[in-house]
């Protein structure tokens, strides 16, 4: 999923986001938006340039609701984020068991 960083409060960057993809004026700010085990895939915004999950809470409340959050309320939403963070089943991230090997087997590139 892509979204718009800065939606209340700029965003001062030059990376241009999801435009440099598409050419759409519209995709101009919009980044790929992590989906799982935030808190522990620092560093964090599309270019790494944030070291702490702390940081960046506090830097989305602003940009992205215009909000000024207290430190509590910063480590609050961090903790939350925390508890959200899970293990794949091994079964989802197993490496696949090869298909048998014959004489009928398309070789790569044959489609």
């Amino acid at each position: 999923m892509f979204q718009k960083i800065g939606l209340v409060n700029p965003y001062e960057t030059r990376d241009t986001g999801r435009f440099e993809v598409t050419k759409r004026d519209a995709d101009k700010q919009f980044f790929k938006v992590s989906s799982r085990n935030s808190a522990q895939t620092a560093p964090y915004f599309h270019d790494g340039s944030i070291a702490t999950l702390d940081e960046a809470v506090r830097l989305m409340a602003w940009h992205q609701l215009g909000k000024k959050l207290e430190p509590a309320d910063v480590a609050s939403i961090a903790a939350f984020l925390g508890s959200l963070t899970g293990r794949p089943d091994p079964a989802y991230i197993a490496a696949p068991t090869p298909l048998p090997n014959g004489p009928r087997t398309p070789k790569p590139n044959e489609g």
